[in-house]
């Protein structure tokens, strides 16, 4: 979310500074939070994330609103949730109890370039969020959360620190993942192929606000637009006008939720030439209009 929005103050932001309230937590300043208790954090409201967290569920149950998508947490399982994503937490169990790694968008960028094909594993997991583990794997991955914790309090003079930490998160997110890399590193298609749709889908979740057309897109990539929209859907199964809507529609559907901005204004911010095209594109897309949207109520046919 954008900060100039006037009316979007009911959003908070989410990031390692929101960490330091709590008693107990391990930190690497500017780069990495471990922590497993919640209790002093205030999660009422939305929150606008300002980084990636890893959240191993140990006890009890949560539902967690992610982008307009539930998801319910549940003992056992696995969640992570990126930058620019909305999370509204709706409900908490009383014995809930959540093992939780936060990292800073400089961290999550360098992890990321650490992973072969990582924008792709990025969207996969965005679109799969949450894995229940088996027992045992679960338990695998305790061992290697609390090895983590301990790591960043005795490596706190240790000139390489932050390099071991890096190696143990990213060695924590194999093991969450591990399917899903699998999945990514077999993804058909040549590396030409793979990096015209790793760029346009950067390039995308970057621009999509100014820019609404395959044309720009495609100029951007020295490609024509009949090429990037091949290619994007021989990769992904979607096209690129389809990957470029989808992008605006989940920013309307979240500020016409999360914020007071009126239709016009979120016109205007998805830049729209007027809100009437907002509204045709808007229905196209949802099957509603941006007011009943708001207001979750159905609209007879």
């Amino acid at each position: 979310m954008n900060r100039h929005l006037k009316k979007a103050s009911d959003i908070k932001t989410a990031d390692l500074s929101l960490l330091e309230i709590l008693k107990q937590v391990n930190l690497v300043p500017g780069k990495i939070g471990v922590f497993d208790n919640i209790d002093e954090l205030d999660l009422s409201g939305y929150f606008d994330l300002q980084g990636i967290i890893l959240i191993l569920i140990e006890k009890g149950s949560c539902l967690l609103e992610v982008n307009m998508t539930t998801y319910e947490l549940e003992k056992g399982g696995v969640f992570v949730a990126f930058p620019g994503q909305i999370i509204h937490m709706l409900q908490i169990s009383k014995d809930f109890k959540p093992l939780c790694i936060a990292c800073s968008i400089d961290m999550m960028n360098d992890l990321a370039s650490q992973v072969k094909d990582s924008l792709q594993l990025i969207q996969m997991i965005k679109q799969s969020p949450y894995q229940q583990k088996e027992k045992e794997e679960f338990e695998q991955l305790k061992k290697s959360f609390k090895h983590l914790q301990e790591k960043i309090e005795i490596t706190k003079k240790n000139q390489h620190r932050y390099q071991i930490i890096k190696n143990l998160v990213l060695s924590i997110a194999f093991e969450c993942f591990d399917f899903l890399i699998g999945k990514c590193l077999v993804h058909q298609g040549g590396n030409r192929k793979k990096s015209l749709f790793n760029a346009f889908l950067r390039n995308v979740e970057e621009r999509h606000r100014k820019e609404h057309s395959v044309k720009y897109y495609a100029d951007e990539l020295f490609v024509t637009p009949k090429y990037l929209s091949t290619v994007i859907d021989e990769m992904s199964g979607k096209g690129a006008k389809q990957w470029i809507d989808e992008y605006i529609a989940l920013d309307a559907k979240v500020l016409l939720q999360s914020t007071q901005m009126d239709v016009q204004e979120i016109s205007d911010e998805l830049n729209f030439p007027d809100v009437s095209f907002f509204g045709k594109f808007f229905k196209r897309m949802t099957g509603m209009s941006p007011k009943a949207f708001r207001l979750g109520k159905l609209e007879s046919p």
